[in-house]
């Protein structure tokens, strides 16, 4: 499932693609930019603002409209919305900065490296606050 989140939402695209989805995230775009450009690329536009999914919806974009600002339950409202899992996969994993696939660079820690960007990632401190994230996400 691929992903084009509006403006507003931020906050999403660090989670959805840490949890293995191809998100875009563009904020110079603007709004009948930003749908055709979900439309073109197929993929589900994701909005808190009802006139912009309105206009999605009217021509032919797959749209999950939120009504929340609750980072755990916009997720749990666009899983139940499109069918997808909020299971953290770390070999489907993507790059929080560019939206690459992740590779694994080492086992102990373990540790990840974005093959476009070039940044690194691991389980450190912050991992408590995804974990706990990730089992309310579960439950």
């Amino acid at each position: 499932m691929r992903f084009f989140l509006d403006t507003m939402l931020g906050h999403l695209v660090t989670w959805l693609r840490l949890l293995g989805y191809d998100t875009v995230y563009n904020r110079s775009l603007r709004d009948e930019e930003a749908i055709a450009a979900a439309k073109a690329e197929g993929r589900v536009f994701v909005t808190r603002d009802r006139n912009l999914a309105q206009k999605s919806r009217k021509i032919g974009v797959q749209t999950v409209l939120l009504e929340t600002t609750d980072t755990v339950e916009s997720l749990r409202i666009i899983s139940k919305t499109v069918g997808i899992s909020l299971a953290f996969e770390e070999e489907r994993s993507r790059c929080p900065e560019c939206n690459s696939v992740l590779a694994k660079v080492s086992v102990n820690p373990v540790k990840w490296s974005c093959p476009y960007c070039g940044k690194s990632y691991w389980i450190g401190r912050h991992w408590r606050n995804i974990s706990k994230t990730l089992k309310l996400l579960q439950g």
